[in-house]
């Protein structure tokens, strides 16, 4: 009787312990998908280390809103079902990614064309149990002497608190969201908002400082925040011709996004920037947005708005931009995504004495995709752009057709 009691606990207690060893594993992976899984794919875990998934959530963790347990959890299921790789000790090897697009645009009143739009690869690591690095170097349009390879992003991150970091380098600046959606498996169609392109001026690479972070207020609410100081945006003939690594004045531009997020489903935040353009530093450009994300079960919300106000010499009246989009997706048994976006942008600018052109864009965009994911990290795209141009503009006709086939490896 005795034996036969001893047997019973024992396979009970070895029951038990399989039992929550499943249900850790199963709360690790949904904390995992729900976690991650908001802004993008949730990267298989044996796609990686150990330690080169220690990289990657240290790098993502505070945007994705990780707190210690959080963090604890997640790692736990991601170095369990991770690839048996040696261990690394610090400084780490670096994690290597990247991605690859080719598309294919047929316009109504443009030449159609075939385009190895970017070919991207991306370095990671750590040097410290404080200090992680990051390097992005990108390709585009098939690169040659016109388009020589160039840097998109290189800082490194010192990690003052565990969720507190001051990030030195290229960086790509914190205005709205969508810079860091431009990716072939982040954006859900081909083309880009032309709001973002223009006056978020996608993509936005500076070089300085920035202080990020995020802040919990609450279980299922926390905060994100960027604060940073860069060289800014300086003289080419509209604003996105103004992107540059290196200042054209001695005046520094700053500033800041916040963004809150509820239950790890929706997302709202508010950008600002500011500095002078010009080379002597006098006139100054000021732009500020607003960005809502949200995402409930295989739906997915996305919407933006930017406004920008660039001062002029006299007698030049100040040059103007504002537009939004929105956008909705729905994914469809993990292998189809319809997605629809109507965006407008109206940006006029008179130019100045110090080389400025007009600028002069008065849109509206209707663009419909559907997408074909043979893998999480593989997809195929169809899209069509029904452009109508504004008030202010003569009406031509302007639509746009186009594929893309992208795979991030």
């Amino acid at each position: 009787m005795k034996e036969r009691l001893i047997l019973s606990f024992t396979f009970l207690l070895a029951i038990s312990t399989v039992a929550f060893a499943q249900e850790d594993a199963y709360k690790g992976e949904n904390l995992y998908q729900l976690k991650c899984g908001r802004c993008h794919f949730a990267y298989a875990p044996e796609k990686y280390s150990p330690e080169e998934w220690k990289i990657i959530v240290n790098e993502m963790g505070p945007l994705s809103g990780l707190n210690e347990d959080s963090e604890k959890i997640i790692l736990g299921y991601l170095t369990e079902k991770a690839a048996m790789k040696e261990r690394a000790a610090l400084p780490t090897s670096p994690v290597l990614a990247g991605y690859v697009y080719t598309e294919f645009f047929s316009y109504e009143n443009k030449v159609d064309t075939f385009d190895v739009h970017y070919l991207n690869v991306n370095i990671a690591g750590r040097l410290h149990q404080r200090v992680s690095y990051k390097a992005e170097f990108e390709f585009e349009h098939g690169g040659g002497e016109a388009e020589p390879p160039f840097i998109e992003q290189a800082y490194v991150d010192v990690w003052l608190l565990r969720n507190m970091g001051v990030r030195i380098g290229a960086i790509l600046t914190p205005f709205n969201r969508f810079d860091e959606f431009h990716g072939p498996l982040e954006n859900f169609l081909v083309s880009r908002p032309q709001m973002s392109r223009e006056i978020g001026v996608s993509a936005w690479k500076e070089v300085g400082v920035n202080l990020h972070g995020n802040l919990f207020l609450h279980n299922d609410f926390y905060l994100n925040y960027d604060a940073y100081v860069i060289n800014g945006l300086g003289s080419g003939s509209r604003l996105r011709n103004s992107r540059q690594y290196r200042d054209n004045n001695d005046a520094k531009s700053f500033g800041f996004r916040l963004g809150g997020v509820i239950a790890d489903r929706v997302e709202a935040g508010v950008s600002y920037y500011r500095g002078a353009w010009d080379d002597d530093g006098d006139f100054d450009l000021t732009m500020y947005g607003f960005h809502l994300m949200g995402k409930i079960g295989e739906f997915s919300l996305f919407a933006e708005y930017s406004n920008a106000s660039s001062k002029n010499p006299a007698p030049i009246e100040k040059g103007k931009a504002d537009g939004f989009f929105i956008q909705a997706s729905y994914l469809i048994d993990g292998k189809f995504r319809p997605t629809i976006r109507y965006g407008t942008l109206d940006y006029l600018d008179q130019g100045s004495l110090l080389g400025r052109a007009l600028t002069d864009y008065d849109t509206r965009v209707i663009a419909i995709g559907l997408n074909y994911y043979l893998t999480r990290v593989i997809v195929f795209k169809v899209e069509y752009d029904f452009v109508q141009e504004g008030p202010r503009k003569t009406d031509i006709s302007n639509n746009v057709f186009s594929l893309q086939a992208a795979f991030r490896f």
